[in-house]
């Protein structure tokens, strides 16, 4: 079964974490697919590489998002309007999006809709 994941939780937000609790799930089952894993609203936060940098040693919940979209190779998707507008953009205008996202249009959100089986959303 393929599954859309759409994250619209806040990186402070307990959704963010279950979030990415179900993607890592889905991630490693051998019977579902995580078809196309999209970033919306405040959850574009969760993709901004430079907003939370820390020691790692007590990780918050954007650290782990970005960890674990680069240890896993998921590709991640981040609503470009949303991001524009707080501040996240792509390597050619500033690189404050993290390694391991990408920027795209609604079109890649519209077509998880049509093509997955289940839509899931986190926010």
């Amino acid at each position: 079964m393929q599954f859309a994941l759409l994250v619209n939780a806040a990186a402070d937000s307990p959704a963010a974490l279950t979030a990415l609790l179900t993607a890592k799930s889905l991630h490693t089952s051998s019977d579902n697919h995580c078809y196309r894993l999209f970033f919306y609203a405040d959850a574009v936060h969760l993709a901004n590489g430079q907003a939370w940098r820390g020691d790692g040693s007590n990780a918050n919940t954007a650290q782990q998002w970005q960890q674990w979209i680069q240890e896993s190779g998921v590709t991640a998707e981040v609503c470009v309007g949303a991001a524009k507008r707080r501040g996240i953009v792509a390597a050619d205008q500033g690189a404050t999006l993290a390694p391991g996202f990408t920027l795209v249009g609604l079109g890649q959100w519209a077509d998880a809709m049509i093509n997955a089986d289940r839509v899931l959303q986190f926010g």
